[in-house]
């Protein structure tokens, strides 16, 4: 795992008053090797040496949201999902599979992000505050089709 990831994540939980005790370390390590959005019990599942509990997981799920490190998504189950920060991990985009609701990443060309952008700097001339922008395509996955 990236020291400069732990070192990152450690920083922005010191900014808001926390400490990046062990448990939010492993929830990180389990985020980071997934490479997709996880909901907490996948994260329980995932995690190696077991040592988390369930309500460790969710407490400390909400704090790193609350820091920044990670990003909380909502899917087509109900169940919330969770993956590192864009600002982390690089941005991108997802599918959310509308009967079992996971989440998978996908990355669009460079010349359709360059289109997005021009129409945020289009909003933007005419006085909307663009904050970013998401893209989720929605339908089955493999396993729902």
């Amino acid at each position: 795992m990236s020291e400069e990831l732990h070192l990152l994540a450690s920083r922005r939980l010191r900014a808001a008053g926390m400490r990046y005790s062990k448990s939010r370390k492993a929830i990180v390590e389990v985020l980071a090797m997934a490479g997709r959005p996880l909901t907490l019990d996948e994260v329980l599942a995932f995690e190696a040496d077991n040592d988390l509990a369930q309500s460790s997981v969710y407490r400390n799920a909400t704090e790193l949201v609350e820091a920044g490190v990670v990003k909380r998504l909502a899917s087509g189950n109900d169940h919330n999902r969770f993956e590192l920060d864009d600002s982390i991990i690089g941005h991108h985009h997802h599918f959310v599979c509308l009967i079992c609701g996971n989440i998978e990443d996908f990355e669009v060309p460079e010349y359709f992000e360059k289109e997005i952008l021009e129409i945020e700097a289009d909003l933007a001339k005419k006085g909307f505050l663009v904050e970013g922008h998401t893209l989720d395509l929605q339908g089955r996955c493999h396993k729902c089709s």
